[in-house]
């Protein structure tokens, strides 16, 4: 017998959201995540809106840029910067204890994959824990055994 799963439609909740240099240098973005879905949108500022009485207020609007379909449920997400390079990656981490280490490529406009890591033990799932000024890092569940990269 064959299991065959299907997605009749994406992911629609957002679990984690990044505010980063993702796509260009210039200009931040927002980088959201929904279960197996990756969105990627730029702030436009200044949108003006016509208010009742002739007054005029400025307001932001988002515009979708990009989105990717991954292989796999997102536990976690945080961006870095990587030495050497104008924009920020992102960490991802995955349910079957994955995690990769992806930027944006903008010859393909899609996801390259700068590293990917599986740990084979099953007390070793994966979540992510970064700070500004730190190096990004993660760290199983149980807070025993921590891995930097």
């Amino acid at each position: 017998m064959y299991a065959v799963y299907r997605q009749a439609h994406t992911p629609t909740a957002v679990e984690f959201s990044v505010y980063c240099n993702f796509i260009s240098s210039k200009e931040k973005n927002l980088v959201i995540a929904g279960t197996s879905q990756l969105f990627v949108y730029r702030i436009i500022h200044d949108v003006e809106v016509k208010a009742a009485v002739n007054s005029k207020t400025r307001k932001e609007k988002l515009e979708q840029v990009a989105s990717f379909s991954l292989f796999g449920n997102i536990m976690s997400m945080a961006s870095v910067q990587l030495i050497g390079a104008n924009r920020d990656a992102l960490l991802l981490s995955f349910k079957d204890a994955k995690l990769a280490v992806v930027e944006y490529d903008p010859g393909t406009h899609d996801l390259k994959t700068l590293s990917l890591h599986y740990f084979e033990e099953p007390e070793l799932r994966v979540t992510l824990s970064s700070q500004p000024q730190n190096p990004a890092r993660f760290a199983s569940r149980n807070s025993k055994h921590i891995s930097a990269l």
